[in-house]
């Protein structure tokens, strides 16, 4: 049996009305021999359920199951604003995947960042790092794979995606200097995400393809035996989609209500009507038309029909062969 310690670590959250307050992150650390060490994280935003749960499982299940090397499981990395369930850090407003700033580290949310670099981020060479929608966005469950700045492409990454075990996956590219995806760069961390859910809900069926994805890729890496039945995806085609293309992203260019003739997974034409922004409140303002900005699959939709100006109601892309990743570094 692997052997099991906890590593928590607590950060100082002052607010006005605790002047000394501390919150604590949990993290387990599981070790079965030599062998990769890897971390799965999940509550980097603490409205993002699927990943917190899936990883909640495995703090139970993995030190059973485990057969070498050592994981690192996070399940709220952000405590503080999973009791809350919030996006952002309740005590100070910060938004953890935009935290790794380097020192010094001002404020709680920071303060996190920094310990994950000192703490964890050193002592792993790959990690998995799970997301959803949160409250104000739903995504069609996918893998994600995000390129930090001029990162070089890594062969590892498409068997990882494959390895998570959802027959989509989601392309980004990434420039900002505080994100997980920056840190995880700095370190020479091997990272997949996954976007799993949203809509500030979720369900045991989208907590277990999580944690079933999350298995796979530590089995991926070595650390447990592959079933004896792999998981659907990793034998089928997965199919690329990358959100980073400018119109990929149609955003709301006033305040209205988004009433969506769309759905996840709908494949749509350019200009194809995806829904109407209206004001009932106002009923001379006619219905204003929305059409998609291109060709290509619904990879996720806005669930909060309130929308202001500004804010992501849907995000199109073609699908296209995982195979074709690397001609997009």
């Amino acid at each position: 049996m692997a052997n099991v310690t906890r590593e928590d670590f607590s950060v100082a959250a002052a607010t006005n009305a605790s002047a000394y307050r501390r919150v604590t992150i949990p993290v387990l650390r599981i070790e079965a021999g030599p062998g990769p060490a890897v971390a799965l994280i999940a509550g980097v935003h603490g409205d993002e359920w699927e990943g917190q749960a899936a990883i909640l499982d495995l703090w139970q299940q993995l030190p059973e199951i485990l057969q070498r090397g050592t994981v690192y499981l996070l399940p709220a990395v952000n405590a503080e604003a999973s009791l809350a369930g919030t996006r952002l850090s309740p005590s100070d407003g910060g938004n953890l995947n935009r935290a790794f700033l380097g020192e010094p580290a001002r404020g709680y949310t920071e303060s996190i960042a920094a310990a994950l670099e000192a703490r964890l981020l050193p002592r792993v060479q790959a990690m998995v790092d799970v997301h959803s929608g949160g409250a104000s966005l739903r995504y069609l469950p996918s893998s994600v794979i995000t390129r930090y700045g001029n990162d070089a492409y890594d062969e590892r990454l498409p068997a990882l995606a494959r390895a998570f075990g959802l027959p989509d996956c989601v392309f980004f590219r990434g420039g900002e200097a505080g994100s997980m995806p920056a840190a995880a760069s700095r370190h020479g961390v091997l990272r997949l995400s996954a976007e799993i859910g949203g809509g500030r809900e979720t369900s045991q069926s989208l907590a277990d393809s999580c944690r079933d994805g999350l298995l796979g890729c530590l089995a991926e890496l070595g650390l447990l035996s592959r079933p004896e039945s792999a998981h659907p995806a990793q034998d089928a085609q997965v199919r690329l989609y990358d959100l980073d293309a400018p119109a990929a992203t149609l955003r709301a260019r006033e305040s209205g209500v988004f009433v969506p003739a769309v759905e996840l997974g709908q494949s749509v034409a350019a200009q194809q009507p995806i829904g109407r922004l209206i004001e009932p409140a106002r009923p001379d303002v006619p219905p204003r038309p929305l059409l998609s900005p291109q060709a290509g699959t619904v990879v996720c939709l806005r669930p909060i029909a309130r929308s202001d100006d500004g804010d992501c109601l849907l995000q199109v892309a073609p699908a296209l062969p995982l195979e074709s990743l690397a001609s997009r570094y």
